[in-house]
């Protein structure tokens, strides 16, 4: 879809390369992660909490990173997911996780948390380390344009920027509330669907993403003759979270997930890890 609280508590580094070429039709950028619909490489992101001077650092639960090349226009494709465990779109009464006493955190969750201050920042290098493309991507922010009157506003509006590079090279992009509120027809800007510890689906309001899900289609021009060469997120703000203390400092490498058909989504963290380049 083309269209802070101010904290910030994710950070992420991935170095990446060689990503293969699939001449399939590529995914769909609407703001969540369907395994059947052509990401074609993924990675486990490992992360750990902030926590307090006495009890250190607060392992989290694995997030996904999912990447598309495109074979023709080289455009690159980009599905970032993190923990239901961590953050979610629960929210108001029906909140799942958290509060006093339910959450480590203690934190409660509302709709104005997601839309006040959520954001994600990308940065993208090509074949020799140059940095191609730097921005923050709007969660989801108030929208004349949308018809919900809420949407992601890019890397443009809400809490979107662009560090570096132009606006016009980010081609396309929604988050998984943006899905929901838009793609979907479920605006609900008190209370989220209500479900039970297990997420399962509402079906008054079905196919409710649950997941905080950023995705966006960068033009494949950026690279010009060097390629593709790596991602990095430096930082996504997440206000509040479950677990502790609002910054997310590394834990160690991620892995490789499986091709996207053969897995199933379980719960999702987010992290910083290093991905070494793999050889051609």
């Amino acid at each position: 879809m083309k269209t802070v609280s101010k904290v910030s508590i994710l950070c992420v580094a991935i170095v990446l390369s060689g990503l293969p070429t699939i001449v399939n039709a590529g995914p769909t950028i609407d703001g969540r992660f369907d395994p059947t619909e052509g990401y074609s490489e993924g990675y486990w992101v490992k992360l750990e909490v902030e926590g307090g001077k006495k009890t250190g650092n607060i392992p989290t639960d694995d997030g996904e990173l999912w990447l598309y090349q495109d074979a023709t226009s080289s455009d690159l494709l980009v599905n970032f997911t993190q923990p239901r465990t961590l953050v979610d779109n629960t929210y108001g009464a029906n909140a799942i996780g958290w509060g006093k006493g339910v959450a480590p955190s203690g934190k409660n969750h509302k709709f104005k948390d997601l839309k006040g201050s959520d954001k994600a920042q990308f940065t993208i290098t090509d074949g020799a380390e140059n940095i191609v493309f730097d921005f923050t991507l709007d969660y989801i922010s108030g929208s004349h344009h949308a018809p919900s009157g809420y949407a992601s506003l890019g890397a443009t509006g809400g809490d979107g920027k662009v560090h570096m590079g132009s606006a016009d090279s980010l081609l396309a992009w929604s988050t998984s509330l943006d899905y929901n509120f838009n793609a979907l027809g479920h605006v609900l800007t008190k209370d989220s669907p209500a479900t039970d510890g297990d997420y399962t689906e509402n079906p008054n309001f079905p196919d409710w993403v649950f997941e905080v899900t950023y995705e966006f289609q960068l033009d494949g021009r950026v690279f010009a003759d060097n390629g593709f060469g790596g991602l990095t997120i430096p930082v996504v703000h997440d206000s509040p979270n479950k677990i502790g203390k609002n910054k997310v400092y590394p834990e160690t490498g991620g892995s490789e997930i499986p091709e996207p058909a053969t897995i199933t989504l379980l719960a999702f963290g987010a992290g910083l890890v290093l991905l070494r380049r793999r050889r051609r």
